[in-house]
């Protein structure tokens, strides 16, 4: 098995069927411990799904938030608000209880959705269990662990049924066998690090927000993706390193997945922008000839949004591309091929 993914990629082999055994905890702290020290980046674990169950994400992020303030912003329904601006509103159902209900409604345009949440605090970190409505049956669970420098390290752990959601995230997702977990990876990472914002800024009447202009994207060095430390959690599904800029703003995003078989013709088809038409949502793929190598015309047929862009070849020996036209343009997007630590044999 190797590992390959979009925008920056890296191709790895399988660890032992033993290490498929990592319990859940250790997933939280293998993601923390491998956190780039730079401050600026995040990784996330998308499980692969099995059966009928719902998709599940992990993540991890560094705040300079201490603990308690990141337990008062996900404990206080008042805070909800500045975690997902969407929220039309929040009531607790019984607040005399131990553990008060919360009923919520998100009003987006072809989105609303509405439903009943439970929080419970835990000694490090709280848990957000969805009990009735949409996305229901399902939890949140973050976790807290207080860093001896200052500050915090967040961890998300999310399972949801995005079946019982609007027909327009239905519709979206009915185009992939990878829609549900890409849709849960999606707002996984905006509460992770909404949270962890909120906590930074606690006073802010609202959801804080970059202020700053978009700076120039980049794409992640995916080598950490293949380390030995990550090697159990290849073995259950997608890792992610997200970068952000000073600003907050998206840097860009590599990520893993594995594959049976050799990579190379793999990488070798993907350079032909005629097999483009393989991913969700891109109608049609007109082949553009350039200086360094192919490009394409990409018109999409998702609705109500528009990832219509041409492409336009990098200089180099590595399979890239840049948006030169379009709603998404600067956006780029490479493949690469890279073996994990030695060490870590295939299994049988």
């Amino acid at each position: 098995m190797r590992w390959c993914g979009p925008y920056a990629v890296a191709l790895a082999i399988a660890v032992p069927p033993a290490a498929r055994a990592t319990d859940d905890a250790s997933i939280g702290l293998a993601l923390s411990a491998a956190l780039p020290a730079d401050g600026h980046s995040d990784l996330l674990l998308i499980e692969r799904m099995s059966g009928q169950t719902a998709p599940r994400v992990f993540g991890a992020t560094r705040t300079t938030a201490a603990p308690g303030a990141i337990k008062a912003a996900l404990l206080d329904p008042a805070n909800y608000r500045a975690l997902i601006p969407a929220l039309d509103g929040t009531a607790v159902v019984e607040p005399g209880q131990r553990a008060p209900r919360i009923d919520w409604d998100l009003d987006v345009p072809l989105f609303d959705l509405s439903g009943r949440i439970a929080p419970h605090e835990r000694p490090d970190g709280v848990t957000l269990e969805l009990v009735d409505g949409d996305l229901a049956p399902g939890r949140i669970i973050f976790s807290i662990a207080a860093q001896p420098g200052g500050g915090s390290t967040l961890i998300i752990d999310a399972q949801l049924d995005f079946k019982r959601s609007s027909w327009l995230l239905r519709h979206i997702m009915a185009r992939s066998p990878a829609g549900e977990p890409a849709v849960l990876a999606a707002a996984a990472y905006v509460a992770l690090r909404a949270t962890a914002l909120r906590a930074e800024h606690p006073a802010g009447t609202s959801a804080w927000r970059p202020t700053g202009p978009p700076g120039t994207s980049r794409l992640p060095d995916p080598a950490l993706l293949v380390g030995e430390s990550l090697a159990p959690l290849r073995a259950r599904g997608a890792l992610a390193l997200v970068t952000r800029g000073r600003t907050e703003r998206l840097g860009g995003v590599a990520i893993g997945i594995g594959l049976h078989g050799a990579a190379a013709p793999l990488l070798q088809k993907l350079q032909d922008p005629t097999t483009w038409t393989a991913f969700p949502g891109w109608r049609t793929v007109r082949v553009r000839s350039g200086s360094n190598g192919p490009g394409a015309q990409v018109e999409d047929n998702l609705p109500l949004v528009d990832f219509d862009a041409t492409w336009t070849a990098d200089p180099g020996s590595a399979p890239r591309w840049t948006v030169t036209a379009g709603a998404s343009d600067g956006t780029s997007s490479r493949w690469a091929g890279r073996r994990p630590a030695p060490g870590r044999p295939s299994p049988p």
